[in-house]
Formats: structure tokens, sequence, C-alpha cells
């Protein structure tokens, strides 16, 4: 009885349903980021269950490197299948001097076992530069951040901050934000900063509405036609406020007087877009990739070296 359901485990029809399942929920989750992992995952631990059922049944399957090779494929369908169930991806925007902050994290996937490892994290956003070609081509990216007893770190496009096993890299999505405090009649002052649109992909629309104040900034202009670097820190430019038609001109430091209060212009900062990765699995899964590829190897050559020719006539 036990060998017949695994002989029906191990039917190659079982096989390519499998893969048809399997191609079916990868488009799906393409198609629909927000569906569950599960979908792709229990393909796989159906596929896993199909491998290691033929493995039990048909011990041809298990020699030499042919059994390497099958051990190592059904050892990568459970650790996809593990990733998918643990994965995490996701998008976070932090301003210069801002520590890093969890709630903020935006998540685009998330794997049910995933767990709470982004709360353990923690991290000082520091200034950015980002290098641009002529063509407003943006080159390369360089932020600091500061890690807790590591001292800093330079984080880009394709050099991650690694913490915790999650990859943080930066994105095109990065922009200015002024420091200002604001001290209402009879209340405390109040420091924040304002996040102005995406530079420069918005660069003509640098403004931002707070209560009762519009801000808007107004850049030195770029040359067209050159290489230049933005790093919002040690940019010179001026922020426009107004309220209650009232307008002012305000460069570091200045202070902005109105009936309701006074607004001081601290410094311009800058603030980052970052791409969140969790995946715990891509080495070991890189590790079982070469053990398959050379197990497959050894078989071809084992293969090959039984039908090779026996010539004749050759003295012992």
């Amino acid at each position: 009885m036990r060998r017949n359901a695994l002989a029906l485990l191990a039917a190659p029809r079982l096989t390519v349903a499998g893969f048809a399942l399997l191609a079916g929920a990868v488009g799906l989750a393409q198609w629909r980021p927000d569906a569950s992992p599960v979908l792709v995952a229990a393909p796989l631990a159906l596929l896993a269950a199909n491998l290691a059922a033929a493995l039990c049944v048909c011990p041809r399957l298990r020699r030499g490197g042919l059994g390497v090779f099958h051990c190592c494929l059904l050892a990568c369908l459970l650790l996809v299948a593990w990733g998918r169930l643990t994965h995490f991806d996701g998008r976070l925007t932090i301003i210069g001097g801002q520590e890093f902050d969890p709630d903020a994290v935006e998540t685009a996937q998330r794997g049910p076992w995933h767990g709470e490892g982004l709360r353990a994290l923690a991290f000082l956003q520091g200034p950015f530069t980002v290098s641009y070609a002529p063509g407003v081509r943006r080159e390369h990216t360089r932020s600091t951040v500061e890690l807790p007893g590591s001292g800093e770190r330079t984080v880009g496009d394709d050099t991650p901050l690694v913490i915790g096993g999650y990859r943080f890299y930066t994105t095109h999505n990065k922009g200015f934000a002024p420091v200002l405090t604001w001290t209402a009649n009879g209340a405390s002052p109040l420091t924040g900063a304002v996040m102005l649109p995406s530079y420069p992909a918005n660069d003509w629309q640098q403004v931002h509405k707070w209560a009762h104040w519009q801000f808007s900034l107004r850049l030195p202009p770029v040359a067209e036609g050159t290489a230049w670097t933005l790093a919002p820190e040690t940019t010179h430019a001026v922020l426009v406020a107004e309220a209650a038609g009232q307008r002012f001109e305000l460069r570091p430091g200045d202070v902005a007087r109105t009936s309701a209060g006074t607004l001081r212009y601290e410094f311009l900062s800058g603030w980052m877009g970052y791409r969140i990765f969790y995946d715990r699995t891509l080495l070991p899964l890189l590790a079982l990739s070469i053990a398959g590829v050379l197990g497959m190897a050894w078989h071809l050559w084992a293969r090959g070296l039984r039908w090779l020719p026996v010539k004749e006539g050759v003295a012992a």
C-alpha cells in the first residue's frame, strides 16, 4: 500500500502538472505582486514531494552524479519554497539625520513566515550625493548611513547596506527636505522637515503645503550639457515661504514672523528612498546549484566513459 502511494506521488504526470501549476503561479505573481507567496510555494512543495518519491522508488536516480544532481534539485525546490514564505520586499523614505523607523517601511511583499526582524534594525541616515552625467543621466549614488557601534557605511544602487539579513539599496527616488522650526504663539517650538517632491524628476515643482504655509525651493540653475552632482546639504537654495498673504525668502538661519507665530529655516537636508530586500536562501541556492551542475557533469562524464570504443589487438 505504501509502495503504491509512493508510485502515485512519483508519477511523471504529477511532475508535468506540478510544473504547469508553478508556471501559472509565477505568471499570476508577476501580474499581481500582492498575491500570497503561498501561491508559488505550494507547487514548489508539490514538485519537491514528487521528486522525493521518485528518489525512493527509483534507485537509479540516487546513484553517483545523478544522485547528487537530484538531491541538490530537491534541496533547491524546498529552499525556494521556504524563501517565498519568509522573504520581504519593501520601500523606505528617510530624511538625513533621521533614525530608521520600522513603522515607516512600506511593504511591497511579505512572506507569512517572515517575522518581525525589521524591528531589531537601527541606523542613522546621513548625507548623500548623486552624480549625473550630461543630459541628467544618473550615474553613482553614495548615501552615508551610521550604524550604532560600527561607524559609517556607504550605500548605493549596487552596494547595499546589509544588516540582520536585510539588504537596503538606494533608488532613483530622492529629494530635498528643508528643516524648519515653527513656534506658534504661546506654544513650544516644533522642529521637523518638509519633504519636497522627488528631484530632479520634479525639478519644476519643488512645492509643498503644510498647515497654512506653502513652501517652494528656488534652486541654483544647472548648466545644460554638463556633469553635475546633487548634494542637498551643500546646495545654496532659497526657501520661499508663503502664508496669509505674506511672502518670505529665507536662507538657513532666517526667521519669518507672522501673526500666528514665527518660522525659522534651520538648514537644507535631503531625503533618500531605499528598496529593502530580505531572502536568506540566495547563497545556499547558489552553492546547491553549483553542486548540482558538478553532479550532472560527473554523471555525463562517467556515462561517456562507458561508451568509449575499445581498441582491439592491444596487449594487456
